[in-house]
């Protein structure tokens, strides 16, 4: 990002990002999206984290689902922190998710997500609702909401449907988003991946006026997300397909959020950097 024109909107870039950023830490076949850590994927070019919180006690534990990850959202915020003072060029959008039911809370999510910036003052976050330009977010943490507030805070997202392509017509933010992800067998790849193409022909007439998010991830008992990224001896994978894909139109594809974003040496995270430098 340091390289890029910091008059141009978030919106307007092709932003790698990773899908249930922290699911790195489990073995689970259904659950494990990741195999590198965050650090690492930030390292390698990842800028846009995908982070899921159960509020406990007026905590965030990581998650994926119910499945707790071992790490906290202090973890999260501290990673970011040493991430973005040693590199200030660069920014790191978040989408914050409540992921599962409360447990032993005295206070709302938000009023927990709150504290959590006032203790960690050393995080510069975006809690603003307009979409930025890159300028004003450098070394910055852009918040996407993904939980209930009573009043604004960060760009709001709440408005989610399951398992779809959608808009949200937020009043200083507008987004179209797939997040197709029910992939129930192998031979369901095959839609997945023309759900992910359909939005990446759209993309580059969207971007710039809307905020476009494609997941590549999708899911299934008899399709888990390494088959549904990989494929399998009949199906070709996600992956593959977004590589040819990409290596025959390098052109503005929004933000892209992957599993296992470290695939064959980071390369489609490297893929969709070069994406920027087409214009």
């Amino acid at each position: 990002m340091a390289a890029i024109d910091g008059n141009r909107l978030l919106c307007a870039l092709t932003l790698p990002g990773s899908h249930d950023t922290c699911a790195y830490t489990v073995d689970d076949r259904l659950a494990r999206t990741q195999q590198a850590t965050l650090d690492e994927q930030m390292h390698h070019g990842v800028r846009v984290l995908d982070i899921r919180c159960r509020h406990e006690r007026d905590r965030f534990a990581i998650h994926h689902g119910g499945i707790p990850l071992g790490l906290t959202f202090e973890d999260v915020v501290r990673t970011c922190t040493e991430f973005l003072a040693r590199h200030p060029g660069e920014c790191i959008v978040m989408s914050v998710k409540d992921e599962w039911p409360a447990r032993d809370c005295t206070r709302t999510f938000a009023a927990t997500f709150e504290w959590y910036v006032e203790r960690h003052p050393e995080a510069r976050w975006h809690l603003a609702a307009e979409l930025p330009l890159l300028q004003a977010v450098r070394g910055g943490i852009v918040l996407l909401r993904r939980f209930a507030s009573e009043k604004p805070l960060g760009i709001d997202m709440t408005a989610w449907p399951d398992n779809a392509t959608f808009d949200i017509g937020n009043v200083t933010v507008a987004f179209t988003i797939q997040d197709e992800f029910r992939v129930p067998v192998p031979a369901s790849i095959a839609y997945k991946w023309r759900a992910i193409d359909a939005l990446l022909n759209r993309a580059p007439g969207l971007c710039g006026e809307r905020w476009v998010i494609n997941f590549c991830s999708g899911t299934g008992m008899a399709a888990p997300p390494a088959v549904v990224a990989f494929g399998d001896t009949r199906h070709s994978g996600i992956h593959a397909q977004l590589e040819e894909r990409l290596a025959a139109r390098s052109e503005p594809c929004g933000t892209m959020l992957l599993d296992f974003c470290d695939w064959q040496d980071w390369r489609l995270v490297r893929a969709l950097i070069d994406c920027n430098r087409s214009r």
